[in-house]
């Protein structure tokens, strides 16, 4: 499935090296000698861990030099617990796939829905955390009932968009990306704007809205059952993803899960998974 997403921070054409050493050396550009792997894994090339970056925030994007949002941070975490550094080049969507799936890098990033397409032809990583279907708004909706009568707007290709449609009584428009759609709530043309979490939060930066998960309603499919997240890995080095699912494990026990999802705006409850799934 498509995932459109607000673009806040420009990918530079070069790849770039990011710190992941292991001690407080101050060396930001290496690996410090004495570091020693947790695991011990094997990449594309050795002692790095080869990233497609997709700009996609808060998911992932570059931010001064640097791999940043949600996927990069718990990718940044493992690249530290195996003494690797992190050589990141900027993918697109369709691009980021292949590469992973030819094995020419190790990982791509993007809040990568976990689907069966996708299944099939890289490794997903367990699932790290949803992307709920949110409204935003002046006013605060936060369930079917409120939108009832209203004009709302979403972004093409998401798995509710004909749930939506056919609401009784509402008028849904489907606009291209999210930067459309936030474009004409600002303009008064929608009294509320729908789109996953992350894409609400970069989409209302700076602009008086609030954002609220929509609560569970059967007309609303994906209220029941959220898309769950991943990032993808090398379909030939099983090692490496059951690696990065042990430490995504241990963040969710542990509550550093949560911090990042904080820190980048998503509430707690997206990193509340359930059982793997695939759509």
């Amino acid at each position: 499935m498509k995932k459109s997403v607000l673009s806040i921070a420009g990918i530079t054409a070069v790849a770039a090296l990011v710190l992941t050493g292991c001690s407080g050396s101050g060396d930001e550009s290496a690996v410090a000698d004495d570091c020693t792997p947790v695991v011990g894994v094997e990449t594309v090339e050795e002692g790095k861990l080869t990233v497609a970056l997709t700009n996609t925030p808060p998911y992932s994007f570059e931010e001064n030099n640097e791999i940043a949002g949600i996927d990069s941070d718990l990718v940044k975490e493992f690249a530290v617990q195996e003494c690797l550094e992190i050589d990141y080049a900027p993918y697109t969507y369709a691009t980021a796939i292949p590469a992973v799936e030819q094995a020419r890098v190790d990982v791509a990033l993007g809040g990568f829905y976990r689907t069966e397409a996708r299944a099939e032809v890289v490794t997903l990583s367990a699932p790290l955390y949803l992307d709920e279907l949110s409204v935003y708004s002046t006013e605060g909706y936060s369930t079917v009932d409120e939108l009832t009568g209203k004009t709302i707007g979403t972004v093409e290709g998401y798995l509710w968009v004909d749930d939506l449609k056919a609401l009784e009584g509402t008028e849904t428009r489907v606009y291209p990306d999210s930067l459309s759609l936030a474009q004409d709530l600002k303009a008064g043309r929608l009294g509320a704007a729908l789109d996953g979490y992350g894409a609400a939060v970069v989409a209302t930066q700076g602009e008086d809205y609030t954002i609220e998960v929509l609560k569970q309603d059967d007309r609303v499919s994906s209220t029941n059952e959220p898309s769950q997240t991943a990032v993808l890995f090398d379909p030939s080095n099983d090692g490496l993803a059951e690696a990065f699912n042990e430490l995504s494990v241990e963040m969710r026990e542990d509550g550093r899960l949560v911090d990042i999802l904080r820190k980048h705006g998503l509430p707690a409850s997206a990193a509340e998974v359930g059982e793997a799934r695939l759509i």
